[in-house]
């Protein structure tokens, strides 16, 4: 193959990755993306499950899809493979070796996903991209930017249909803060209860803090048995997402320390 035709099959393999990854990311994305319901980020959903997808599908794209599919090409050249059939076996390979990529690493999604993007790489090599590189100057350039507003276009419309963001209330911060925390309980209150001999008293408080959407949330655990008792307290700063260790005081219950 001489080398203005490498050149010129390289270059072509270039573009035709580049509209390869821009479909699995914006694709595969979806799949990632809760939608519905009361999901109010569902867009920031979106865009981090399309920078988790292109951190493996770009470099798998670029650097395997463009290897295999140019020595593919080249190959089939040298051997001078033509034909109606050459189509057909050219997808194939295609395919066989998106299929290896998952086998390679073990994973049956990332075959799937590589027999599918080797289809897609194949049709875009063979029909899209040499017509997109036929156009003029200006279309190219279009083309070439059309993923990007198409990336806007769909945030912008998750983001606009998405329902309201839902104030994060002291009831919220209480069940993120037991979420973690599961030992007391799940509601603002008291429960008494008995352990190992002990009366256990085990108590949740939730308070306001001076910042917007921020509590602060107070467990409390009083023990008594016959002359033994105690108490332990642990405070907590809680807010959408985020919960952090603000002090606390007394000792660890003597019935958590034997277990």
């Amino acid at each position: 193959m001489p080398k203005s035709n490498v050149m010129q099959m390289l270059v072509r393999k270039v573009v035709v990755a580049y509209f390869t990854s821009w479909i699995i990311v914006l694709l595969v994305s979806v799949f990632f993306t809760n939608f519905g319901g009361a999901n109010w980020n569902a867009a920031e959903n979106y865009m981090s499950s399309a920078i988790f997808v292109a951190l493996y599908a770009v470099p798998a794209v670029f650097l395997y899809g463009i290897i295999v599919s140019s020595l593919i090409e080249a190959v089939f050249a040298m051997l001078k493979v033509k034909g109606s059939a050459e189509p057909m076996i050219s997808c194939s390979f295609h395919v066989i070796f998106g299929l290896c990529f998952g086998i390679v690493l073990e994973s049956t999604l990332f075959s799937i996903m590589g027999g599918v993007a080797a289809i897609l790489f194949y049709s875009l090599d063979r029909i899209i991209v040499p017509a997109i590189l036929g156009f003029k100057m200006k279309i190219r350039v279009i083309s070439f930017i059309a993923p990007v507003f198409l990336v806007v276009l769909i945030v912008g419309v998750i983001y606009a249909t998405a329902p309201p963001k839902r104030p994060f209330t002291a009831k919220d911060a209480v069940r993120y803060a037991t979420d973690t925390i599961h030992r007391f309980p799940s509601k603002e209150g008291v429960i008494k209860l008995q352990i190992e001999g002990y009366d256990v008293e085990q108590e949740t408080e939730v308070e306001e803090t001076a910042e917007k959407e921020t509590y602060k949330v107070v467990f409390t655990e009083r023990w008594r048995k016959r002359e033994e008792s105690g108490f332990y307290q642990m405070i907590y700063e809680v807010s959408r997402g985020r919960m952090s260790a603000r002090g606390g005081s007394g000792e660890h219950p003597p019935y958590l320390q034997t277990r």
